[in-house]
């Protein structure tokens, strides 16, 4: 059973896992055991942990607005591919820091480009973690990953893809005004590079 969970999320959880067919602890207890699986099936190392954090959220959202979730346990599949996602942008960062760290070792960069990318890194480390992901995974790989990626994401946050659009373009629009409040341009125009 969850370890941390506050009593409104650990009952909306169970109300939602209870069927005609199983008890509601059994039934927790094989979503967490599919949960897990999934994590190790893509290579994710801590799959416990991650079964439980999957869990966790899945309950937090049924506190939220239960509503919302026809099906917890696809649901929760859905959520375990988000956590897979952020694991692997996680990983891919790291990757891009250590090899950007060794190639500015033998390569000076433009002083602008370098504060326009400290400053734009603030701005997202100043974003909340959803919003964060969200335009993370909003703006990654190549056309038609990005298609795919719109469609999942809206699918997961229950919008259709004009309202998801509408949501990305204001947090671009964000991150802009807080680059350019950073940098101190006096000009009012921001350049968002390869942000499409």
């Amino acid at each position: 059973m969850p370890h941390d969970l506050d009593p409104g999320s650990l009952h909306a959880l169970l109300d939602a896992l209870q069927t005609s067919n199983a008890d509601a602890g059994s039934a927790y207890e094989q979503l967490r055991v599919k949960l897990e699986r999934f994590f190790r099936w893509n290579g994710c190392w801590a799959a416990e942990v991650l079964a439980d954090q999957a869990m966790d959220r899945l309950a937090g959202r049924l506190a939220a607005d239960p509503s919302v979730i026809t099906d917890p346990i696809r649901f929760a599949l859905g959520i375990a591919r988000m956590m897979v996602y952020e694991d692997r942008i996680r990983e891919s960062r790291e990757t891009k820091a250590h090899a950007g760290f060794a190639s500015e070792t033998q390569y000076a960069r433009d002083d602008a480009e370098q504060a326009r990318a400290e400053a734009l890194d603030r701005c997202l480390n100043a974003l909340p973690p959803q919003s964060r992901r969200l335009i993370d995974r909003y703006y990654t790989g190549d056309a038609g990953e990005r298609i795919r990626n719109r469609q999942q994401i809206a699918a997961e946050l229950g919008l259709d893809l004009n309202a998801l659009r509408n949501r990305a373009l204001r947090l671009r629009k964000q991150l802009a005004s807080c680059v350019e409040r950073r940098l101190g341009d006096t000009t009012g125009k921001i350049h968002t590079g390869g942000m499409r």
